[in-house]
C-alpha cells in the first residue's frame, strides 16, 4: 500500500486484524541476530526461536482493530514519521525480560542508535494519542524478540549466560538503516503467526523533502 491509497477499505477488511507498528530488521541481518543470540545461551532447550524472517523492533502493538481504527494508525504513523531523517542503528548483545532468573523473553539489543528509535516511539505515541488511541503506559526499550521460553514449565535460569550478551564479550551484531514506520499484520494460522506489511510510513524530514 503506497502514500496515494492508504485508507483500508472496509468492506474488504472482515474481522478485526491484529496489528503493530515496527521497523522490521534488514535481510542481511536475520540470520546474525539469531546466531548471535542462540551462540550466546547455547540453544536452550526451553526457548522457543522467532523466525528470523519475523525479527522486529515493536514500535507499538495496537491488537485486534476495525477498518477504521487501522486508518486511523496510519494516519498516526504517516504523521511521526514525516518529519524524521533515516538514521542508523546497531545491534549489540542482548537481555531477557524481566530477568535472566526468570525469562519469559530473550532479546537482542540496540545500541548506537537507540536514542533515535525512542525518539520516533515517542512522536508515534503523541500522533496515535490525536488519533484517538491511549497513550502507551510504559516507556519504551527498543530490542528485537529473539526466542521466547516455552509454555508448560518453570522458566530457566540464564543467569550463567548473561555476561555473554551484557558483558565484554557482548557480541556486535550489523548495523541497518532505519527509514519508516511500518504497520504490520499479525496473521494467525495453523502453523503459527505470520507477519505481513500493510503499510509502510517513510521518512520525509530534512532540506530536500518539502521542496
Amino acid at each position: 500500500m503506497n502514500a496515494s491509497n492508504s485508507n483500508v477499505d472496509a468492506r474488504r477488511a472482515g474481522p478485526r486484524r491484529r496489528i503493530f507498528l515496527a521497523v522490521p530488521l534488514a535481510r542481511g541481518l536475520h540470520e546474525g541476530v539469531v546466531a548471535a543470540i542462540h551462540g550466546a545461551v547455547g540453544g536452550h532447550d526451553a526457548l522457543r526461536w522467532v523466525r528470523p524472517d519475523m525479527l522486529h523492533i515493536t514500535l507499538r502493538f495496537l491488537g485486534g482493530m476495525t477498518a477504521a481504527e487501522l486508518n486511523r494508525a496510519i494516519r498516526a504513523a504517516q504523521a511521526a514519521a514525516e518529519p524524521f531523517i533515516p538514521f542508523s542503528v546497531t545491534f549489540a548483545g542482548g537481555g531477557a525480560f524481566p530477568s535472566w532468573r526468570t525469562p519469559r523473553v530473550v532479546w537482542a539489543g540496540v545500541g548506537a542508535g537507540a536514542d533515535g528509535l525512542r525518539a520516533l516511539a515517542e512522536a508515534l505515541d503523541a500522533a496515535l494519542a490525536k488519533q484517538r488511541f491511549p497513550r502507551e503506559p510504559q516507556r519504551f526499550h527498543p530490542h528485537v524478540t529473539v526466542a521466547r521460553v516455552r509454555a508448560g514449565g518453570p522458566p530457566p535460569d540464564l543467569r550463567p549466560y548473561a555476561g555473554r550478551l551484557t558483558g565484554s564479550e557482548a557480541p556486535v551484531i550489523g548495523t541497518q538503516r532505519v527509514d519508516a514506520i511500518v504497520v504490520m499484520e499479525s496473521m494467525l494460522h495453523t502453523s503459527g503467526a505470520r507477519y505481513e506489511e500493510v503499510y509502510r510510513a517513510a521518512f520525509r524530514g530534512g532540506p530536500s523533502s518539502h521542496g
